[in-house]
């Protein structure tokens, strides 16, 4: 089975419309990966926010939760850039 990522991208990879579709499931991936690994208290703390230029930026009320994305980052590029079918997050920007 195609992921969501690879569908769009047939269509037409430079498509303003597709990158969209792309960010905002990116930026759901990345959300669901923080409520993942730290449940409501992480949700409460931090969320994705936008996607530009290849930079995820996260929100965060707490460097301290900064600090364990931060330790975890190589795992969030990774999953959504796998649901994405692309490259689409290359860095972590964070907001404090």
């Amino acid at each position: 089975m195609k992921s969501m990522g690879e569908i769009l991208m047939s269509k037409g990879k430079k498509s303003a419309f597709m990158q969209g579709v792309l960010a905002a499931a990116a930026i759901d991936m990345a959300n669901i990966f923080i409520e993942e690994y730290w449940g409501e208290n992480g949700k409460k703390l931090a969320k994705a926010m936008y996607i530009k230029n290849g930079n995820l930026v996260i929100a965060c009320l707490s460097s301290i939760m900064a600090q364990e994305i931060r330790m975890r980052e190589a795992e969030l590029l990774a999953k959504v850039n796998s649901k994405c079918g692309s490259s689409m997050a290359r860095n972590v920007r964070y907001l404090c």
